[in-house]
Parts: structure tokens; sequence; C-alpha cells
């Protein structure tokens, strides 16, 4: 393989000449660099990414830090945000926090001792105060993803999940469904509380009773779908619809629901979170409300590689989400109960 001597040669500069092209200083003509670049390539000499680091300060590569690598939700946003910082001869070096405030923080202390450039984190547990003390004590970018710190707004990539789970229970009520249930996500996470809060919202709006017995919270799993369709009962509440906060959870309450011959729409509407791939796919196909997760993941690498200077961009900061309806909700049946304990 060759080396930057033989480089040097080849292009009849110095060497030192060579180092600077290949750390991108300014102090170099842009003839003499085109003909440095295009001795590397026919030399194919490639140059050390190490030693450039060391003399960049930069290591050419983005951290990412997401809740969970299993799952269908953050496949896109990790699959966007890679393609986008490619683009840019960039790698993106990805982690889970696994929901706990331990591993999250060991999770970016990991890439932050690779010395990554930026930081794009889907972090759900750490508080607030200890994110806005991470940004304010460290030099990289730190862009923010599904999650809004009104002091750090500017590097906050967000969707207003309280629209998110008012629209899917307006279109319930719109459907004329007046005992609606809810099966949120850990309430400990923000964007669980603000979906629930959409909720609520919806459901006093409309000039109902908000019922707590009708709130269940869950684990964003499918299992925990199907276990809060279970509880609802023991509780004997009554409800002819149910309002899920993810995907997963909606199948889950479907398939519970199936198992006491109940069918969907016909006696209970059920409304779905994320719109996942398979939601389309269920029988019958879920009403969901849209989140843009591929535009998450694209626009945290376009800001953060603004931050870095390599490209000036729009971003949008602010999502808002949109509901996509499909065959799992109907107008509320008058012919049947809604269901209770004593529904078979």
């Amino acid at each position: 393989m060759p080396n930057i001597r033989e480089v040097s040669k080849y292009a009849n500069v110095s060497v030192a000449t060579v180092s600077r092209v290949i750390n991108g200083s300014k102090w170099v003509s842009e003839d003499t660099r085109q003909k440095v670049i295009q001795a590397m390539k026919e030399l194919g000499y490639q140059p050390n990414s190490f030693a450039k680091a060391l003399a960049t300060n930069r290591s050419d590569t983005l951290g990412m830090v997401i809740s969970d690598l299993s799952g269908p939700f953050f496949g896109d946003m990790m699959r966007s945000a890679e393609d986008e910082v490619r683009k840019y001869g960039k790698h993106l070096i990805i982690t889970s926090g696994h929901d706990t405030i331990e591993s999250e923080t060991d999770a970016i202390g990991f890439l932050m001792q690779r010395r990554v450039d930026a930081l794009l984190l889907h972090i759900d547990v750490i508080p607030d105060e200890s994110v806005i003390r991470l940004c304010d004590e460290n030099d990289l970018p730190i862009i923010l993803i599904n999650r809004l710190v009104p002091e750090l707004e500017d590097v906050c990539i967000s969707l207003d999940n309280d629209m998110g789970g008012y629209l899917a229970t307006q279109h319930l009520i719109e459907l004329d469904h007046r005992e609606i249930a809810c099966i949120t996500g850990p309430l400990y996470k923000a964007d669980a509380r603000a979906r629930l809060s959409g909720y609520r919202r919806a459901i006093e709006k409309a000039g109902l009773v908000y019922d707590e017995r009708l709130v269940i919270e869950s684990d964003y799993e499918e299992e925990g779908g199907c276990m809060s369709i279970e509880r609802l009962r023991r509780r004997n509440v009554s409800f002819t619809a149910v309002v899920c906060q993810n995907d997963l959870m909606a199948i889950g309450a479907m398939n519970a629901l199936k198992s006491h011959g109940l069918l969907i729409p016909k006696d209970i509407s059920v409304v779905g979170y994320d719109d996942v791939v398979m939601a389309r796919y269920t029988e019958p196909a879920l009403t969901t409300v849209n989140i843009p997760v591929a535009q998450f993941g694209q626009q945290a690498a376009d800001l953060a590689l603004s931050k870095l200077g390599e490209k000036k961009v729009k971003v949008t900061r602010r999502f808002q989400p949109e509901l996509i309806i499909r065959a799992s909700t109907d107008v509320r049946s008058k012919s049947r109960k809604a269901l209770g304990k004593s529904t078979s």
C-alpha cells in the first residue's frame, strides 16, 4: 500500500503539503489540492483515519443513542440518519440506551470516548436538567430526537404528541364513541404523557367525563396491549373503542379482543400510533397516527452536519402528526353493548 511520501513524490509536492490536503487545511491552493487528490486516487492511497482525527480534531463519525435496537420503530430513523451522514463521507455509530438513566449515560459516554463529532440522542429517562448540563459542558453538537427541552429548542427534533393523542381520540368521538379506553406507554416518558394529555383534552372538549378507570399504563409492547384489555375487563368498565399509544400495543389489544369473540370494528374500534409498516397489514388494517420517523433521523443528521459546518440546510424541528384512517375504526354500533367484564 502506498504511503504519504510516495504520494508527495508522485504529485511533486512536499509531504507537509500532502498532509495539509488530507487534513482539509485552507492554506493550499486549489490547483495543488486537486493535484494531490489526483495522485492519491491514482496510487490508491487511503489516509489514516486515526492520524487525520488527531490532526483535525474530527473523527468523521457521528454517534446515535436510541431506546432499543429491536422493534419496527427505530429502523427507519437509523437508516435515514446513516444515509444522510454517509453523503458527507462520515459514518454513524449506533448504540442503545435501554430506558434507564445508567444505561443511557453509559451509551453517551461510550460514544464520546470514541471522539464522535456529534451526538444524535433519542433518550427518554435522563432528566432535562442533566441533558442541559450535558450540552453546556461539551463543545460537540448534541441533537435531541423526539424530545423537546424548552431551553434547548434549537437542537430538538420533536413531534406534537399532544396533538397526536387528540387526533386519535377526536376521530373516535366523531364516530359517535363516548366510552373510549386509552392504553398508554410508560408515563415516565414525555411522549406517553403528551399523548395522554391529548386524549384527555379531546374527551373534555367533547363534554365527556375523563374516567381514570378507562386508562391503563402499559409498556409499548404487543403483550402489554393484550394484558391491558384483560385489566380493563377486570375493572368492569364498559367501552366501545380503544386508543393505543403505539401500534404494537394496538395489535396486542386487537388480538385480545378477538379472543373474546369481538369483531373489529363492528364491536370495538381500535386506533394505534406510529404507523409502522405492519399496521397496514393487520386484519383489519389499523387506523393509526403517523409519525415521520425517517424524517426524524434525516433532520437530526442534517442539523448536526449543519452545526459541524458541513452543509447549510433549513431543518424542520417540530413535526405535526397525521391520522391515517383504515379499517379498524367505524361508527359506534347501537346494537351491541360496550365491552365490560361480563362480555363473553
